[in-house]
Parts: C-alpha cells; structure tokens; sequence
C-alpha cells in the first residue's frame, strides 16, 4: 500500500472496523489488570500522523515496537470511550514496523476545563491563574535547568503544574497550549516543555470558592468545596506519633532510622461526608483539623500533659460524628476509589444548616 491508501487519523470515525492505517507511536504503556481468568496484561497510548493524534489501546502488541517507531496497523478498529475515540488492536490485528520511516506528528490539542481533565486527553489546552510557585535548579540530560512548579486554578478546580525551563509567575493568568496532562499518586498534573506554548491572557472569569455536588465528582481533581454531613467516623482515628527527623509514623516512641530523634504529634482522622447526592471518604491531619478541635499548634506537643490518645480520639468523634461542615480539599484515587484530603473544615453556619437539612428532606418526601 502506498501512504494515500492509509486514511487520515483526524479523518477516523468512531464505530470502524477492519481498518488498514500508519502511524508513529508516540507513546506506549501497559497495565496489568486482574479478572476471574488471572492477570491480563494490556498497552495503551497515542498514535500521531500529518493531522493529528489519537488514542489506542491493544491486547496484544509487538514487544520489539517501542515509542518513536512508525508503524502499519492492519485490522485494527475505532469506538468511542468516555466521549473520546480510540483505536483498538486486538487479536485479530497486526502491527507491523516500517523500519527507517519517520514520520511527522501534528500535535492536536483540547481545549479542556480543569475539572474534565483526564490521561485519555494527555495534551490539552487550559487556562488559569497560577499560584504557589516555588522554583529549583536540577540536572535534565545532563544540562542544569530552572523547575517551577505551583497550582493552576480555574472556576471549576486546581491542579498541579510543573514547567522546566519557562518561568512561572505568582498570580499571573496564562493560557496554555500543549500542556501533558498524567497521574502521580492518584492526583492528576500538568507538565510544560519546550513544546508548550505559554502566553498571558485575561480571564473572563472570576475565580471564587468552587462548591461542587459529590455526584459530579467523577476524577481526580484539586481545590473543590463539599459541603454535607459527617457520617461513619473511623474508629482508627486518633492521635499519631511521628520521627521529628524524617516524619515517619512510629508505632513506638523511637524510629528505627533515628532512635535518638525526639516524636512528635499529628493527627489522623477519616469519615464519611455526605451531601444527600452522594458520599466519599474524607481523611485529615492536624493542619486543618487542630482548629476545630479548639486546640492550638504550639500546645500539641508531647510536653503537654493534658493531651491523650483517649482524650483526643474522643474530642475527635464528639466534633465530627453527625455534624455538618463545608469542606475544601482534593480529590485523590486509589484503588478502592476517591477519597477527599482535607485542606480546611468548618461547620456549616446556623442559616445555610437549616436551608441544606430542608434541601435533603425534600428529597426523601
């Protein structure tokens, strides 16, 4: 076949089958998942062409093919997955390398809200206000760089933001082209390369607290607000003893790393919050929940006598067990799914209380 015969990838359509296309692999993974018949290894990543990219996934795969090859994919077939079209490769389809070929790769990009943020999307086009920055000199291919990284915030979410080489400025707005969008300890993050264009813009937008109905919440995502009920307080909550030198839990008084290290204190709580659209684990420590336990930072410290595993697992449940609270924090997943980190909490106050308990009982009328 020669390169006319092979359709276009922006040209492909979802529900396609028996396809014949050529592409460069512009990135490969796999995951191992486990089913009723064992463990299945799959791959999965981005094919590109002259007009754009697209997502596939594969249950078998070539193990000599890696990222860069061009490559000829016969039988292969699109479908549509959470509103985003994928090739397929399946048992049927070959994968056949195009030894000595290149091929040139337009890179295509969505134009995304941070709260839509997905890998399926791994190059995608925002905008926001940037926040937190810190920066840092390290070592990339041998050469130094400046890392900056901070948050960048719209009116639907927040989400880490790294950029190696182009700096980023505190309360800046920016619009970014060609942002790679992937997941690092259950939280989502964009990177910025040499690829990325970074340019200033002004926000047509106010950015104010971003309170959000557990229903919607459907991903990862930072700097959201829930409001609800606290129920199903864990009974492992309590008072933590940690190595002052590396933080490390202890389950004694003494780390194994430094025995001599003095301890000190944190906090662990975990519960559930429901808003009468849906529920999800909340866990904090003594940042956000010290104020509502009325006890200052200075005092929670091992020289105060006052201050007891009993005494603060009990304050714990009797401020948290069945009271209602707006809760700010990020949304992070793990295998047994989402979960919020707390970053604030405060009771709800009297006139929102009685308007959010009728909203619920008009629900169950």
């Amino acid at each position: 076949m020669i390169d006319e015969d092979f359709p276009q990838i922006s040209s492909l359509e979802p529900g396609k089958q028996n396809l014949g296309i050529k592409a460069k692999i512009v990135s490969l993974q796999q995951r191992k998942i486990k089913n009723e018949k064992g463990e299945t290894v799959y791959f999965y990543g981005i094919l590109g062409d002259r007009s754009g990219t697209i997502s596939f996934t594969a249950w078998v795969f070539p193990a000599t093919i890696q990222a860069g090859d061009v490559v000829e994919i016969r039988n292969c077939s699109t479908k549509e997955y959470n509103n985003v079209n994928r090739v397929y490769i399946d048992a049927r389809s070959e994968v056949i390398l195009r030894p000595g070929e290149d091929l040139e790769v337009k890179r295509t990009f969505k134009e995304l809200k941070i709260k839509d943020l997905t890998t399926t999307s791994p190059y995608v086009s925002l905008e926001g206000r940037i926040s937190g920055v810190m920066e840092k000199e390290m070592e990339r291919n041998g050469e130094k760089v400046q890392l900056f990284y901070g948050d960048l915030e719209d009116d639907t979410g927040k989400i880490r933001l790294t950029s190696f080489g182009k700096a980023l400025k505190e309360g800046e707005t920016i619009r970014i082209e060609g942002a790679k969008v992937s997941e690092y300890n259950g939280r989502l993050r964009l990177t910025i390369n040499d690829r990325t264009t970074v340019l200033p813009t002004k926000l047509q937008y106010e950015i104010t607290e971003r309170i959000v109905n557990l229903m919607d919440i459907t991903g990862p995502i930072g700097g959201v607000t829930v409001q609800g009920f606290a129920v199903n307080f864990g009974q492992k909550s309590g008072l933590v003893m940690r190595c002052s030198e590396c933080n490390q839990r202890l389950d004694d008084l003494r780390c194994p790393d430094h025995p001599d290290a003095p301890f000190i204190y944190d906090l662990f709580a975990y519960f559930t919050i429901d808003d009468g659209t849906g529920h999800m684990q909340c866990t904090g420590g003594r940042i956000p929940l010290l104020p509502l336990l009325g006890i200052k930072l200075e005092d929670f410290v091992p020289s105060n006598k006052s201050i007891s595993r009993r005494g603060i697992q009990a304050l714990l449940e009797e401020k948290i067990q069945g009271m209602a609270f707006v809760i700010g924090g990020d949304v992070v997943k793990s295998q047994v799914g989402l979960s919020l980190r707390i970053r604030d909490i405060r009771p709800m106050d009297e006139e929102f209380l009685k308007t959010f308990s009728r909203m619920l009982e008009a629900d169950f009328q």
